[in-house]
């Protein structure tokens, strides 16, 4: 009797986290998704079966993967306890991010809203005789790339290409589509489609690394330890200038006095950037250990003697004889052929804005004077067509067809049509005027 005291039976079935130990340790929305399916119940009927057991009062637009479960919030807190109280099964929290959750702004840990998986690994699992899960890191936003496979995360089904298909349904089971229950898992020798950005699989590395750490911590990591590691980076790197120190990460002086002074405390995202530039691991940033951390040496830059180039030679300033130009452009207003303000400027050497600037009234009669020559060209062009025109509409009709440009161009010479530069409103003048009532008694006659 007193064993039985001593030892009572869990409400829900007492399932081990997979990964335990790792960096690729189980998420706790995998263990609710694997809890639900061990009971053949599906989540929503358990997560209201959990809410009701810590007397959380659920609305009708209750959905559980939209709780934040792996975060460091205060739901990811009461339902890592509370499954730990129904499954007998201690350390739940370590399923989450709870363990950092001093050193990690509750603000600044970004939770993905969209569930992301490697397909990857779900492969693997199954190659290797065990369930496939959702491991803990793909649950931040931070992470982008599977460190392991050096493959891009997905949020879409291979097969059906539906979006959110990893735990947006009533029953789920981690690595088959919620949509069309396909296996989401593929071989890992498929050749990748993108290029990885090194920076995310470092990213993804450290997250990694912080997720393995978080499993044997002896104790919670503390803000008052972050930020004397952080005191200590900004001293030797930055001789204690937190200014300089804010503009090398990218961030606003205010927020790091915010994080010395005030009460504040670095986003996952900036803390990554600080890692980064300082060479220190998130996990020792984070803990407050920088034992064996070192300051990076940057080596100052040779300077090459390079051979200077030769001082450019100003040109001298051109003097012009206006009235010599003047004189010119009357000139060119008199020729038998008109040219354009442009070929003008050519001959006189000079730019054609200068012309509009100093030689307006002659540079305009130019121009007016080149575009009376192209009216009157296009008028004898017209009047050379107009024959041809006529008789070809006269022709199309007469074989009971619609006049068009195809029928057109096939009965009238090419150097007739080409100069031509309205050729349908052309044709439409010379079929109004073969439509009067005064042409066909002239035609008569």
């Amino acid at each position: 009797m007193n064993s039985v005291l001593n030892n009572p039976r869990s409400e829900l079935h007492a399932l081990q986290p997979l990964g335990e130990g790792t960096g690729d340790v189980e998420s706790l929305p995998s263990y609710f998704c694997r809890l639900a399916v061990s009971h053949s119940v599906s989540t929503l009927a358990l997560s209201r079966s959990i809410a009701q057991r810590i007397e959380h009062d659920v609305s009708q637009q209750f959905d559980w993967h939209q709780r934040r479960l792996a975060s460091t919030c205060e739901s990811a807190e009461t339902w890592s306890a509370a499954l730990s109280e129904l499954t007998a099964v201690p350390n739940l929290d370590k399923l989450t991010f709870l363990p950092w959750q001093y050193v990690i702004s509750r603000s600044g840990l970004s939770i993905v809203t969209r569930g992301q998986f490697c397909p990857s690994c779900f492969a693997e699992d199954l190659a290797q005789g065990r369930e496939p899960y959702f491991r803990l890191a793909w649950e931040s936003a931070e992470v982008s790339v599977c460190s392991r496979h050096a493959c891009s995360l997905e949020t879409h089904c291979p097969h059906c290409g539906k979006d959110n298909i990893r735990h947006t349904a009533a029953y789920v089971v981690p690595g088959w589509c919620t949509h069309c229950g396909e296996f989401l898992g593929k071989a890992g020798e498929m050749p990748a489609t993108t290029t990885i950005d090194p920076a995310e699989r470092w990213a993804a590395r450290q997250i990694g690394e912080l997720v393995h750490a978080q499993q044997t911590l002896a104790s919670t990591p503390t803000r008052d330890n972050l930020i004397n590691a952080i005191s200590q980076i900004i001293e030797e790197m930055d001789n204690g200038q937190s200014a300089l120190f804010a503009r090398r990460i990218g961030v606003a002086k205010s927020t790091v006095h915010n994080w010395l002074k005030g009460d504040g405390t670095p986003t996952l995202k900036a803390s990554l950037k600080i890692a980064a530039h300082s060479g220190a691991s998130l996990t020792q940033l984070l803990s407050g250990d920088l034992s064996t951390w070192v300051c990076p040496q940057i080596e100052p830059q040779l300077v090459l003697n390079l051979p200077q180039p030769k001082p450019r030679t100003r040109t001298v300033k051109r003097e012009r004889n206006w009235t010599e130009i003047e004189n010119q452009l009357q000139a060119f207003l008199v020729l038998p052929t008109p040219i354009t303000v442009r070929e003008a400027a050519q001959r006189l050497n000079i730019d054609t804005r200068l012309l509009y600037l100093r030689a307006n009234m002659l540079t305009r009669q130019l121009g007016e004077r080149w575009k009376d020559y192209l009216r009157r060209r296009q008028d004898e062009h017209v009047v050379n067509a107009w024959p041809h025109l006529e008789q070809a509409c006269i022709d199309i009709w007469a074989e009971g067809k619609s006049v068009t440009l195809r029928e057109v161009i096939a009965r009238v010479p090419a150097p007739i049509l080409a100069p031509l530069s309205n050729l349908l409103l052309n044709l439409k003048d010379v079929q109004s005027h073969l439509m009067r009532p005064d042409f066909e008694s002239e035609a008569a006659k």
